[in-house]
């Protein structure tokens, strides 16, 4: 955009002041709960339409407009009702009754949350996006936490760290697309020197869901469960293993959660059952209001910070520190971790910072390939701990919607994003170890004007 300001450190105050509202408010009250999140990011966004006295209000309120109403954001809101009406018809339905009673029947306790961290890996993979995989495990995670005792934060952590994988190393990822594609490699190359860096964190985030739970006090007995009802989640994890578009997995989870629910008379309603259906799922997409206003207004922040020249800043800042591949690549990692949480988006935060990454490669011999697994595993790690970032919403928010009663906030599961953090620390010692070691091979010869939609 023509008319952006300089690189200005100033620019990225709206979400620094929502930083130290949301801590001084959850430290001073002992909750991050009695002050809603809404009204601090409420302040954030009017202190980036304050800004910036060089342009008219009008204007920064039309660059706030766009920056909320790009094509990710209402996809993103799309999906955000689908899996409130999925979750909520599913659960009045008796669908997840039945599926967990079906886990609880056939898995060892010990076993729960690291079986559904590893049925996350795969529905992402499948999927190739987190929140899709996030809003469509939650329900099962969150009614597995309920029949046994293990804390609701956890198995959505487990939940969440299988989205992580998936979205990192599936191939329709757009993390993916996007790395790959700006760093002019294969995607195979980048899967492969990936793969071999993440399979550590992902089995000793395993090992450690285990033992978190082993010889623990959660106690739960299986109730019965109906095979008909477990339909449509198996639907739904059939529907995403074979790359189905996220709409039409959660589409079909609703109809099939809605009919056979009917067929049990699950949804008494004194208009029928079809009435009781409808009215479950709207029900279930309003209990997803607050999320989709929030991705709304953080979308129009970043839109102004972007514009006033915070993403900018950043990266200056950043390309100044390298001075051999080790620091090259480090910095590369500070680059794409800084402008994922100013962006709360991943593939618009490799976007960003792939082209300063490239050149940081060229400078200091890096291997793109390991700049695309890197930049790829990063931005994609720290999205899994950004509580205003999409996939933290929407596990927060599926989740809630799926429980019985209470609330849970995206801080509250940062501390079981085990594997986003096991992924970060496994990246850092192969860094250091030249782990793995790569075989020369030619780049792809892509061109800088073609599109990477974000």
């Amino acid at each position: 955009m023509k008319n952006q300001r300089k690189p200005s450190f100033t620019a990225l105050l709206p979400i620094l002041i929502f930083l130290a509202l949301t801590f001084s408010f959850g430290i001073a009250l002992g909750s991050s709960k009695v002050v809603d999140a809404l009204v601090f990011f409420m302040i954030a966004a009017f202190i980036a339409i304050f800004m910036n006295k060089e342009r008219t209000t009008m204007a920064k309120i039309e660059t706030f407009a766009r920056g909320a109403a790009n094509e990710n954001t209402v996809i993103m809101i799309m999906i955000f009702l689908l899996a409130g009406a999925f979750a909520k018809v599913a659960r009045d339905g008796g669908a997840v009754d039945s599926v967990v009673n079906l886990f609880l029947t056939y898995i060892p306790d010990f076993m729960l949350v690291p079986g559904l961290f590893f049925v996350a890996c795969l529905v992402a993979l499948s999927l190739g996006t987190s929140v899709g995989t996030v809003t469509a495990m939650a329900p099962v995670a969150v009614g597995l936490a309920e029949a046994t005792g293990i804390p609701v934060a956890l198995v959505v952590g487990a939940t969440l760290g299988g989205a992580a994988f998936g979205d990192n190393m599936s191939v329709i990822s757009d993390t993916t697309i996007a790395a790959t594609r700006l760093c002019g490699v294969e995607m195979r190359d980048k899967f492969r020197v990936n793969f071999l860096i993440v399979l550590p964190a992902g089995i000793i985030t395993m090992i450690a869901f285990a033992v978190m739970t082993m010889g623990s006090d959660y106690t739960f007995v299986a109730g019965n469960f109906n095979l008909l009802q477990v339909l449509p989640f198996a639907v739904v994890l059939v529907a995403a293993l074979l790359g189905a578009n996220v709409f039409y997995v959660l589409l079909s989870g609703i109809l099939l959660a809605g009919g056979i629910g009917m067929y049990f008379n699950a949804f008494e309603h004194e208009f029928g059952q079809l009435v009781g259906v409808l009215t479950t799922a709207h029900a279930g997409m309003m209990g997803m209001a607050k999320i989709s206003i929030i991705v709304l207004i953080v979308g129009g922040i970043i839109g102004l910070i972007k514009y006033n020249g915070g993403i900018d800043w950043i990266v200056q800042k950043l390309e100044k520190k390298a001075s051999d591949p080790k620091t090259g690549l480090l910095s590369i990692i500070g680059l794409t971790v800084l402008v994922t949480i100013f962006t709360a988006n991943s593939t618009v935060a490799i976007v960003t910072a792939a082209p300063i990454a490239m050149e940081t490669t060229k400078k200091f011999g890096i291997d793109p390939r390991r700049t695309a697994a890197y930049l790829d595993m990063f931005a994609t790690s720290t999205m899994a701990n950004v509580p205003w970032g999409g996939m933290m919403l929407a596990a927060a928010s599926t989740a809630t919607a799926s429980m019985t009663s209470g609330e849970l906030i995206a801080v509250d599961i940062i501390k079981y994003s085990t594997y986003s953090h096991l992924v970060m620390v496994s990246a850092l010692i192969c860094l250091f170890i030249g782990f793995p070691k790569l075989k020369a091979r030619k780049t792809v010869d892509v061109s800088t004007d073609e599109e990477i939609a974000v």
